[in-house]
């Protein structure tokens, strides 16, 4: 096990370093969609689950770092990060936490969702569900249009692509990780070149174009409330609810629903639900503040890598 170790010191001099942090969680905390999903989802370059660890690059403003998250250990997830300036480590475990929901009160969502008797048995069989997240927000609005209306290997393979094409390169590489995510800014300057990387429909590369040039203006501010987000992101032509609803899910980590999203509608299917998309969203009203939860429930009901644990 890692040890907790103390915090940062910020008075200490800026340099690289090396932080193995033990972070508590509140349990339960069910891993098979947690880590199934980031893993399976996870980009070559920028992500890879090695070893039962997940690993990723965080860009940190100009700089970089990469984080190592095991597998729950009793009551804690094992973290180790290694940084380009030991200043940065707050900041980058502030977004594990997030990403790996560790902040979660596995039991006032139980109260909530199992309040609904076709979601009281999925509960029951599957206490502390978390939401996965990300590292690299920006990286995450990007991925989202990238990865509408295909497969999640599809979305992968046009993503590595892209990493690889316009990712700045780690100084230092380290196992599978070799880049940053191209910044907006990055994309932006090159279209022509966008287009021929990610091989994809004229329209959907137009869209991916327009959100990066939201996000390098700041039309989409991630940083906003998040109902400024969403609307924000609505307003750009090719953007739709499942997009917006996706980012505010795993880049932003707040309360949404995907009533359209197939996997939901399967499930609501299979659960007697309405499968209607608007009489979905009227059902999910209930589960407020834990729609998002929700999602992972119902997504599990389904035979999918993001709901296994990799091997």
């Amino acid at each position: 096990m890692l040890d907790r170790g103390a915090g940062p010191d910020p008075t200490r001099a800026a340099g690289p370093g090396t932080a193995r942090r033990s972070e508590p969680f509140t349990a339960p905390l069910e891993p098979s969609n947690l880590y199934g999903h980031l893993a399976a989802t996870a980009v070559p370059g920028v992500e890879e689950w090695r070893h039962g660890v997940y690993r990723a690059v965080v860009p940190v403003g100009e700089r970089s770092a990469v984080a190592e998250v095991g597998l729950p250990e009793g009551d804690v997830v094992p973290v180790a990060l290694r940084l380009e300036d030991e200043r940065d480590e707050a900041e980058v475990l502030g977004r594990v936490r997030r990403a790996f929901d560790l902040d979660l009160d596995p039991a006032a969502m139980a109260d909530v969702l199992a309040a609904d008797p076709a979601l009281a048995p999925l509960v029951e069989a599957a206490p502390g569900r978390r939401a996965p997240g990300t590292l690299d927000p920006q990286a995450m609005v990007l991925r989202a249009v990238i990865g509408q209306q295909v497969s999640t290997a599809a979305a992968r393979t046009h993503t590595a692509r892209l990493v690889a094409a316009f990712g700045e390169p780690l100084a230092e590489p380290s196992g599978g990780l070799t880049h940053r995510f191209p910044t907006a800014a990055a994309l932006v300057a090159d279209p022509e070149r966008v287009g021929e990387v990610l091989r994809m429909p004229a329209t959907r590369i137009r869209t991916v174009l327009t959100v990066a040039t939201a996000l390098a203006d700041g039309v989409v501010d991630l940083a906003a409330d998040p109902v400024a987000v969403r609307t924000a992101l609505l307003a750009l032509p090719g953007v739709g609810p499942w997009t917006a609803d996706t980012v505010l899910m795993r880049a932003l980590h707040v309360d949404a629903f995907l009533p359209a999203d197939l996997g939901v509608v399967q499930a609501a299917k299979r659960l007697g639900l309405p499968d209607a998309p608007r009489a979905l969203a009227a059902r999910a009203e209930a589960w407020r503040p834990y729609r998002t939860h929700a999602v992972q429930y119902l997504w599990a009901t389904g035979v999918h890598a993001v709901n296994s644990l990799p091997v």
